[in-house]
């Protein structure tokens, strides 16, 4: 009979280039799995140098020193065998070329204070975040297996088993009767779903259990959400560790059938089997709501890039509107609220019933709050402009030196108190460029970056049902970028949103837009906005991606183009312009 392996796993989270705190880590994890009587415990992706790494992995300082953890590593592992993923150098595919890329992502196994070999991943992705075949140089040995404890086991990471006939192909065919897999795989909405499906379809292709043990935790705009998974080798989940948290696991997982085993398998311990009867594994821990994956990926996202670039707090500008009261609510969970500074910087045809809205926002979150109006000094700055130009300013150019002078403000609070600025504008403002650059768009992180205006309402619903703290007035008053929709601006967000979505997360062109019912005109308009707006796209700062496609991370287009084929079209409709820039903080 097959038997099982217990087989550990540690959702850990990393940080890019801390070598020694990761190394800190895994070690604590190597010891933990020592106590659960693990034959073998899976780390994800890159948990030793951090991912991704970009152009870091350039560096050969870096990749050396990361070689010497990993033997220091070595020499302090156990009785179980460690799956730790990492950078090794692999020799270049032609002697002649100096400039080859010759470092490679790997798993190096560990035991008994040795290294007992190393897998180099074979598939590099080269598309939307990822940037892996730019940096790295792929592996070249797809099965190679591992004997551990009573079974054969196979050591993939992470895209390698995106592929109908990769790695876990060749490792099956090698004699593997389990399959483990380090990943970073960050989150996105339809991510969760669509990984369970890929593990499950690798297990019964390859008639083998799949561990699969993802990374968590925030890197610049990607936030790995965990939710680690084993499958048996017929696809069914058997365990589903949680999201957003660190967790380590075990599962005796059955093993697939005995199969040839390849000669040139390495040999990492083969101490006597299991138990005849396995331990059963703990009911899976079903995944939250997706709004509510979305609201714990921000959260992650806010909190890890704050902290991890040197501050603790974080201000930023309230004016009574939904996309900054949303920020806020976020930034007090991620930070604490004794963490959050909100100002609210009224202008001088600012609403009064904004201000006592976000006034009534910082008091019900418990966040410091300050009022700093901007009437004379905005007067001042428009007068001196009126007599430069010898005219009054007008109404643009009015409203986007209000949002520039409150940028200002922020940065100057920012640089007597040591906060880091976080900007407040969202995805359907920044997709056709009606947020105000260098004033909405402003900041050091921006948490709403890839959240679309519909998306956002929802948010502050969510986090409205767990103890009231967004005014109903903010939730009922008219954005500012559809106020004017019926006198030409953008049209509704329920309506904008949907084509942003198909244009630039799925793209569709303007037939596909007509067959699926929209306007024609409203969709040229709409197009065209987007495609004018990427210049001010290029200076936001960065967000958390939640999306399949977040500008900057997956959609890099050029700043000057002049390919517009929507209006090609016969029935030439004048595109809607810009509503007036909102306020920093609409």
């Amino acid at each position: 009979m097959p038997g099982h392996l217990r087989v550990a796993a540690a959702q850990i989270p990393n940080v890019v280039g801390d070598l020694d705190g990761n190394a800190q880590n895994i070690l604590d994890a190597m010891r933990w799995a020592e106590g659960e009587g693990a034959d073998v415990v899976v780390f994800p992706e890159l948990a030793l140098t951090g991912y991704p790494l970009a152009d870091l992995v350039l560096r050969r300082d870096f990749v050396a020193r990361a070689m010497d953890v990993l033997a220091e590593l070595a020499r302090q592992s156990g009785p179980v065998a460690a799956v730790v993923s990492t950078i090794d150098r692999i020799p270049p595919r032609r002697s002649w070329d100096t400039q080859a890329r010759t470092a490679a992502i790997s798993a190096a196994v560990l035991c008994d204070g040795e290294i007992r070999g190393i897998y180099h991943k074979v598939l590099l992705p080269n598309y939307e975040t990822f940037d892996e075949a730019r940096n790295f140089a792929p592996g070249g040995t797809p099965d190679k297996v591992w004997r551990i404890g009573g079974a054969c086991a196979g050591v993939a990471i992470c895209e390698d088993l995106w592929s109908g006939d990769g790695p876990p192909e060749a490792q099956a065919a090698a004699g593997a009767q389990i399959l483990l897999v380090p990943n970073a795989s960050p989150f996105h909405r339809e991510k969760p779903a669509g990984r369970l499906r890929l593990v499950s379809q690798v297990a019964r292709r390859n008639g083998t259990p799949v561990v699969y043990v993802n990374s968590v935790g925030g890197q610049d705009e990607l936030v790995f959400d965990g939710g680690s998974l084993v499958v048996d080798a017929e696809g069914e989940l058997l365990y589903r560790a949680g999201q957003f948290r660190t967790e380590n696991f075990w599962v005796d997982v059955p093993l697939g059938l005995e199969r040839p085993v390849s000669p040139r398998a390495i040999t990492v311990h083969t101490r006597p089997k299991q138990p005849a009867d396995p331990v059963p594994p703990p009911p899976p821990v079903e995944p939250p709501s997706d709004d509510e994956q979305v609201w714990q990926a921000l959260v992650v996202g806010v909190r890890d890039f704050v902290r991890r670039n040197g501050a603790s707090s974080a201000v930023l500008g309230l004016s009574g509107g939904i996309d900054a009261a949303v920020t806020a609510a976020i930034a007090a969970e991620a930070l604490g609220p004794e963490n959050v500074v909100g100002i609210a910087m009224p202008g001088p045809s600012s609403p009064r019933d904004e201000l006592e809205d976000a006034e009534r926002l910082a008091t019900a979150l418990g966040i410091r709050f300050e009022t700093i109006p901007l009437r004379a000094p905005t007067s001042v700055v428009a007068d001196e402009l009126a007599d430069v130009f010898a005219a009054s300013l007008d109404e643009r150019a009015s409203d986007t030196l209000q949002a520039r002078m409150r940028t200002a403000v922020l940065w100057a609070v920012c640089d007597q108190e040591g906060h880091l600025p976080l900007a407040t504008g969202n995805k359907s403002e920044l997709s056709i460029g009606t947020a105000t650059l260098h004033g909405d768009m402003a900041g050091a992180f921006a948490p709403l970056k890839d959240c679309p205006k519909t998306l956002v309402y929802r948010l502050a619903r969510l986090r409205n049902s767990r103890g009231a703290v967004i005014p109903e007035r903010t939730l009922d008053r008219t954005p500012t970028a559809v106020a004017d929709s019926d006198g030409g601006g953008p049209p509704p967000y329920d309506v904008l949103d949907d084509i942003v979505e198909r244009y630039v997360e799925r793209g569709e062109g303007i037939d596909e837009l007509r067959a699926a019912g929209f306007d024609v005109g409203v969709v040229r308009g709409v197009l065209q906005l987007v495609d004018g707006a990427e210049l001010k796209r290029r200076q936001t700062p960065p967000g958390v991606k939640i999306t399949a496609r977040a500008f900057g991370q997956d959609l890099r287009m050029p700043i000057t183009s002049a390919w517009r084929p929507y209006n090609a079209e016969e029935a030439e409709v004048a595109p809607p312009q810009p509503a007036a820039a909102p306020d920093i903080v609409s």
